[in-house]
């Protein structure tokens, strides 16, 4: 599928990177807040695929959800991908409270047991197998972007990517989000400037 400016994706020249990312780190779940119509989860998805990883996508418009089903069936992905249907926060907070303590490890998600169904929409927004996340894409509404990675931590897997999109080109509203990701002992930052902007974090 092509990516459609009316939904905000991902530029070309930023999705290729997302992809050189999994490639190369190979992430078994990946988090992605902003579905929109699927195009970012449908690229990180055929490079998942090839190694056994899977991507979990949160969305609130449900019109934008079904658009992503259609468009996910469409590529054959839909055993890797699931939607979750609900306030992007509210939901982190619901999988925060499911997650064991970092010290006990991520539970490696299993689709053959899982309780989602793939390429659907939940609206519980609980992770009936908690896990933490190996990397994170995000991009929603910038005035959370700090939000997010805050709520992000709390189930992020040891040495876990969190990769920001349109980070130069809403650079003024998200100063407060880069003045915060500058300041953070616990994470190193790379910020890229291909499509409109892309913040690469590493939890150290």
């Amino acid at each position: 599928m092509e990516s459609m400016k009316e939904y905000w994706n991902i530029d070309t020249d930023a999705g290729i990177l997302l992809q050189a990312l999994l490639f190369t780190h190979q992430p078994k779940n990946i988090l992605e807040i902003g579905t929109s119509n699927g195009y970012s989860a449908i690229l990180m998805a055929e490079v998942a695929s090839q190694y056994g990883g899977h991507i979990t996508t949160i969305e609130f418009s449900e019109k934008r959800i079904a658009l992503a089903q259609t468009n996910i069936e469409d590529a054959n992905l839909s055993e890797y991908i699931t939607i979750l249907q609900g306030d992007a926060a509210e939901v982190l907070s619901k999988l925060s409270a499911s997650s064991p303590d970092l010290s006990s490890r991520a539970v490696t998600r299993d689709p053959d047991n899982a309780t989602w169904i793939p390429g659907q929409a939940r609206n519980d927004g609980m992770n009936h197998h908690a896990q933490h996340f190996d990397l994170f894409f995000i991009d929603a509404s910038k005035k959370d972007y700090l939000d997010f990675f805050n709520l992000c931590m709390k189930i992020a897997s040891p040495h876990a990517l969190l990769v920001f999109d349109n980070t130069i080109s809403h650079k003024h509203a998200l100063a407060e989000f880069h003045e915060a990701m500058q300041h953070n002992k616990k994470i190193q930052i790379l910020e890229l400037d291909i499509g409109d902007g892309l913040l690469i974090a590493k939890l150290l």
